[in-house]
């Protein structure tokens, strides 16, 4: 028989924004170990039209306060 196991880490792509007093947390993606995003963008049809991360990306850098994208590992809890 046959199990499937579960990941000991879940990754997860952050972007961070500085307004002034340290780095805040404002979006997180669901990714894979090598930062790949898992949620896409796609049209009425189907069609990829892109990742949700890097369209979001687009509009934090719009805003004009310092942008970054840093990969988070953490444990999964639910072992």
């Amino acid at each position: 028989m046959k199990t499937t196991r579960q990941n000991k880490f879940s990754y997860n792509l952050v972007i961070q924004q500085n307004y002034g007093f340290g780095w805040e947390d404002n979006s997180q993606y669901i990714c894979n170990s090598l930062g790949t995003p898992k949620e896409f963008i796609r049209d009425e049809n189907g069609v990829y039209k892109g990742s949700l991360y890097r369209h979001d990306l687009k509009e934090y850098n719009l805003t004009g306060y310092a942008t970054r994208t840093i990969l988070r590992k953490e444990l999964n809890k639910t072992l």
